[in-house]
């Protein structure tokens, strides 16, 4: 059974008895982290072999990208287009409703400006808030870091309920599903305070943990808190972000992982709510947050990968071997140029 199983399909398909066994196991393999839960208890993850494949994979894909000696001009493409596709489906997730080729069209236009449209404000201040992190990549974690990214992220939003801004919340948050029920109920504001002081002293410590594993815990131990009175969510996936930036995972300017996680939003909230229904174990998280990478990783190399061969026919239609073509080779070359994705399935 390689699978990390919860509790609840455990008990539906094994039965009590052998959930007891699973969950002794865990327990005995746990790495404790510094970072307490809302109740006091250390967070604590499995170093299990999936997990440990999987950062295997993607330190494999951050070699070979790294290797590659690939134009500027294609590198500056890809950290641009992920960067839309990052500010548009982060805010996607927290219930942006603009389509994604609207967004798209405004992404390109100067920072800071302001939108009646509440929801396309969402999308362009996160765009902003991206390009902030990017700048703030060679500084240390700070109070003021964060509060400042969650200023970006709310900024001309909540006009009909002001909220505070640009600081910790001062009173109790809830998060509701799409019915109206809470699913979950943040720390006290005054435990979160303190929270936050240690996340922030965890971040820059940069000893134990491999990058990876920390990274994804930066990104739910943020949502465990839930510091701010809106803005969590969008400020957790930048934070992470920013925390492989630091670590030097450059690839991760080239990726989109909102994408993964708005395509597969179900799974996103199980493997954050399995967390605290598991004794704040952390695993549930991780492999989801990594098979994200693991993904996005993948659909860049692919993208890469297509344009190569689109340079390759270019250079195939150069003026001194096109005067050696026929009309059907041309037309051929030319179908191939514009239909790209067909050339990569027919290489596998």
């Amino acid at each position: 059974m390689n699978e990390y199983i919860d509790k609840r399909k455990c008990l539906a398909k094994y039965g009590l008895e052998k959930w007891a066994k699973i969950e002794g196991d865990r327990r005995r393999q746990a790495t404790p982290l510094e970072l307490t839960d809302k109740k006091g208890s250390p967070f604590w993850f499995v170093l299990s072999s999936d997990l440990l494949n999987l950062v295997s994979e993607i330190e494999r894909s951050r070699g070979f990208l790294a290797s590659l000696k690939l134009p500027q001009k294609l590198l500056d493409r890809l950290s641009s287009d992920n960067q839309k596709r990052e500010a548009y489906y982060s805010s996607h997730i927290e219930g942006a409703v603009t389509s994604l080729e609207v967004a798209l069209l405004h992404l390109d236009k100067p920072s800071r400006r302001d939108y009646e449209d509440e929801s396309l404000q969402m999308i362009v201040n996160n765009r902003d808030a991206l390009d902030s992190i990017r700048a703030q990549s060679s500084n240390p974690f700070s109070h003021g870091l964060i509060c400042e990214l969650q200023k970006i992220l709310v900024r001309n939003t909540h006009k009909q309920k002001p909220i505070t801004v640009g600081s910790y919340r001062q009173g109790p948050i809830y998060v509701v599903d799409g019915q109206g029920q809470v699913v979950y109920e943040g720390p006290p504001a005054s435990a979160a305070s303190a929270m936050m002081e240690s996340y922030v002293r965890w971040l820059n410590d940069e000893t134990g943990l491999h990058p990876l594993i920390k990274a994804a815990l930066a990104h739910l131990y943020f949502v465990h808190v839930h510091p701010f009175d809106d803005g969590n969510g969008r400020s957790a996936r930048a934070l992470s972000n920013l925390y492989l930036m630091k670590r030097d995972y450059q690839f991760i300017n080239f990726l989109a992982p909102s994408d993964y996680f708005d395509h597969h939003r179900g799974d996103y909230y199980r493997a954050i709510q399995n967390a605290e229904a598991h004794g704040s174990d952390a695993t549930f998280f991780i492999l989801y947050y990594l098979k994200a990478l693991a993904q996005q990783l993948n659909k860049v190399q692919t993208e890469i990968q297509k344009e190569n061969k689109v340079n390759d026919i270019r250079d195939l239609l150069s003026a001194k071997v096109h005067a050696q073509l026929d009309k059907k080779q041309i037309k051929a070359l030319q179908w191939m140029l514009d239909n790209p994705n067909a050339m990569i399935r027919g290489s596998h």
